[in-house]
């Protein structure tokens, strides 16, 4: 099946298909992300079990699509290609290991962020006008949705918009302006402040300045003195006004924890941990206990489960808390194995260090931060944007046109 297209001299001519579909992965990559997030707008408004069927249904087709991508792909792709048939071996080898007990859909959603990246590397140029309003698109809907009333799907207190919590919800920002950040430059990292600010999110913030001084402290110039100098400024300020109280007690946690040990505190009750931190706030707490419970359950079951894992989306069905882990570097040792692992660690490390934008290697560097403390990988739509447009900056032929 052929295409048509208008060459330089207004001429007609024709196309192969998997061209075309290279030429239009982000535009169709960009609708099906907003029409998934108008089904979830209307499932959370709903409730319906229908829109929350059709919306994991496209999700489907959109990993569909960029395999088709991945497959049509022919060149600059070829260590990611390997990378990917590594994961998928050692996923599949997972998945048959635990054959019965793993989940599809958690499988599939890993195995995503590997043919998003490489469908993106192999679809050449810039950003395109309609991609961008696609992102815009996808910025609105949340916002939108605030306006118009509350969700009925979750019934807790840290919720954003249709996200399950503010976390989530900052991520998602965070990736929409990781995919602006070729047009808009530097000005998404100011973006990426006022949406930790925002979203009263100490974590993203932290991450963000982390991350720049890992990509700017080096070489030493009079520059990087400046820029120290006034982070330490906004730093005294911030402890000033208590911006820093949420991660100083987290930090109190942690050495209580290592005090009492883990498995002491993993028996106490929720009102025993208040009563004994003088705090509500113990997610610090949850999150290490959380972490140790996982860890003594992957590396106690023998070299079957060190090497393959004891199956994905199993957390929350073996751990003492029925939740992931909210560590998505020990998610994917623990449910899908070492070797999984390895390529994982392995794969995003080689996004960083080939990202060549300023803004985009520093927010997909929080991205990599996050990781250790919060599930990414189930956000469909942050980890299709992020390791989609990942793909882009990585291209040789990014600086091209569109």
């Amino acid at each position: 099946m052929q295409n048509l297209a208008v060459s330089r001299d207004g001429t007609l001519r024709s196309i192969p298909t998997s061209a075309a579909a290279l030429n239009q992965f982000f535009l169709v990559n960009g609708l099906g992300l907003v029409f998934l997030n108008l089904l979830t707008f209307g499932y959370n408004l709903s409730a319906s079990s229908l829109l929350n069927a059709l919306s994991n249904a496209v999700s489907l087709l959109l990993i569909t699509y960029s395999i088709y991508v991945v497959l049509a792909a022919r060149e600059d792709c070829g260590f990611y290609k390997i990378i990917l048939v590594l994961a998928c071996v050692f996923a599949g080898a997972s998945f048959l290991a635990n054959a019965g007990i793993s989940a599809i859909a958690d499988t599939l959603k890993y195995l995503s962020i590997y043919t998003f990246y490489i469908a993106g590397r192999s679809a050449p140029g810039r950003s395109r006008p309609a991609e961008r309003w696609c992102i815009f698109a996808l910025a609105a809907m949340p916002l939108i949705f605030m306006l118009i009333g509350k969700t009925k799907v979750y019934d807790y207190n840290d919720v954003f918009a249709y996200f399950p919590n503010t976390n989530t919800a900052a991520l998602y920002f965070s990736a929409l302006f990781f995919s602006l950040s070729q047009r808009f430059g530097n000005k998404v990292l100011v973006l990426q402040f006022v949406n930790a600010a925002l979203m009263n999110r100490i974590g993203p913030a932290l991450a963000t300045i982390l991350a720049i001084g890992m990509w700017s402290i080096f070489p030493l110039r009079r520059q990087v003195f400046v820029a120290l100098f006034i982070l330490g400024i906004a730093c005294f300020l911030a402890y000033t006004l208590g911006s820093f109280d949420r991660l100083l007690t987290g930090l109190n946690s942690i050495a209580l924890i290592w005090s009492l040990g883990p498995s002491t505190v993993a028996r106490m009750s929720f009102g025993e941990l208040v009563q004994l931190t003088g705090t509500t706030d113990v997610s610090a707490f949850f999150r290490i206990v959380h972490w140790t419970n996982i860890w003594e359950l992957y590396s106690t079951q023998g070299l079957g489960v060190l090497l393959f894992g004891y199956g994905a989306g199993q957390t929350a069905l073996v751990a003492y808390t029925p939740l992931p882990p909210h560590n998505d570097y020990l998610r994917v040792l623990a449910e899908f194995g070492l070797l999984s692992f390895l390529v994982f660690v392995s794969f995003v490390i080689s996004i960083a260090t080939s990202i060549k934008l300023p803004a985009a290697k520093i927010i997909f560097t929080v991205l990599l931060i996050y990781f250790f403390s919060e599930n990414l990988i189930d956000n469909f739509t942050s980890m299709a944007l992020f390791f989609s447009y990942a793909g882009r900056f990585t291209s040789g032929r990014s600086s091209r046109s569109g």
